[in-house]
């Protein structure tokens, strides 16, 4: 189910200042660069926009502070038989690291949670184009100016686009977000060259931090995006004809499947990353073996601890074990099905940010959080407000 919004919400749902911190927060999140430390403006924006809702912050109760709470837990249980069984695998910042964002995402949960629909959904598109401009901006002031802005780097290696990050990953989680974005505004609003600029300038930086992750990310969601929509925007006589064409389409990939399969092989053969994280991936049972139960806690676990996985589901599953992963398991199922209730747009969102962990640690970004509430609490009001158009139509049959 969908709720629309409509385009007067949008042009006339005025921002206040306040939240204009939010925005330029998360804009600047992926810029690592400018850290001090784990703390960088991006980090300190998005807490001081959060401080106000410090009071609901302690007596929250949502899915997501749940999450959080015993996530983190698990992390601190893994890190204690990590100390006693690999120590030279654990890092501790990456603990605290897990704490602020931890308790940033709460602070923006709970502040979204104050706002109505229309303005939230106001607040993200105006992210959307915000970060897009100002990535744009800083490649270009590359390109003719410097390629240090501020002393942070923008680009890594000297041959891949960082926007500010000492490496890509931050920003492709960022720019496969917004192109998932982007569509489904696309979809929404009267916005159609703006989307498709949007669009067109983050698959174009995206392609400059040369993220194969990233691009299959980008790939996977529009699928997504595009498989569902026609169960969705089809009529009747019309759907069932794609729904044929569905049906057999999957049946050339079961039949075909070792051709594609060789065929992804030799994909990933082709990128050097590819082939070295396919190896890193192979010594995860050494490390899952270590304490499956608990996990190693935060740090360094592939190849008997000298590199990360670059996974984020075998990251989690090495620091925080089964039990941690059935925590992000089952989050990750209500989050999903909340989202499917409420809005079957914001998937390719989702979709996209839990593709790039396939072969990256998306989850631990700031932005990748920020999104993630953003979904909460819009998938959450959309759900209230079908639940009470309902409840108004039965009034009115009542009557």
């Amino acid at each position: 189910m969908k709720v629309e919004l409509s385009d007067r919400s949008y042009g006339f749902t005025k921002i206040q200042k306040k939240d204009w911190i939010l925005i330029v927060g998360l804009c600047l999140a992926p810029m690592t660069g400018l850290r001090i430390w784990k703390v960088g403006p991006g980090e300190i924006l998005c807490l001081l926009w959060g401080m106000k809702n410090l009071l609901t912050f302690f007596s929250s109760r949502s899915d997501i502070s749940k999450f959080f709470i015993f996530f983190i837990l698990s992390l601190g249980a893994g890190s204690f038989w990590g100390y006693m069984i690999a120590p030279n695998e654990l890092r501790i910042s990456d603990l605290i690291t897990w704490l602020y964002l931890g308790v940033i995402t709460i602070l923006v949960y709970e502040g979204l949670k104050k706002n109505n629909l229309p303005y939230n959904e106001k607040i993200l598109f105006l992210f959307a184009q915000a970060a897009v401009i100002w990535y744009l901006f800083l490649y270009v002031y590359s390109k003719l100016i410097s390629r240090i802005f501020f002393g942070a780097p923008l680009w890594y290696g000297g041959i891949r686009f960082s926007g500010g990050g000492t490496n890509p990953h931050q920003i492709a989680v960022l720019l496969c977000s917004l192109c998932a974005i982007f569509l489904r505004e696309l979809f929404r609003t009267r916005n159609k060259i703006t989307c498709i600029l949007g669009i067109a300038i983050s698959l174009f930086l995206l392609i400059q931090t040369q993220s194969s992750t990233g691009l299959l990310a980008v790939v996977v969601s529009y699928v997504f995006f595009a498989f569902y929509s026609i169960g969705h925007f089809a009529p009747g006589r019309q759907k069932n004809i794609y729904s044929i064409l569905i049906c057999f389409m999957l049946l050339i990939l079961i039949i075909g499947y070792g051709t594609f399969s060789s065929l992804l092989i030799n994909w990933i053969a082709d990128d050097s990353n590819g082939i070295g994280r396919i190896e890193i991936f192979k010594t995860f049972s050494i490390a899952f073996g270590k304490s499956p139960l608990f996990g190693l806690g935060p740090g360094i676990h592939g190849r008997n601890g000298t590199i990360e996985f670059h996974n984020t589901y075998l990251e989690v599953l090495a620091a925080t074990g089964i039990i941690g992963g059935f925590i992000f398991f089952k989050y990750s199922i209500l989050l999903f099905k909340k989202v499917f209730k409420a809005d079957w747009m914001l998937l390719p969102i989702l979709v996209s940010i839990y593709a790039y962990g396939l072969a990256g640690f998306a989850m631990r970004r700031l932005v990748y959080w920020g999104i993630v509430a953003f979904i909460s609490v819009i998938s959450e009001q959309m759900i209230l407000s079908l639940s009470e158009d309902e409840s108004q139509s039965i009034n009115i049959v009542g009557e």
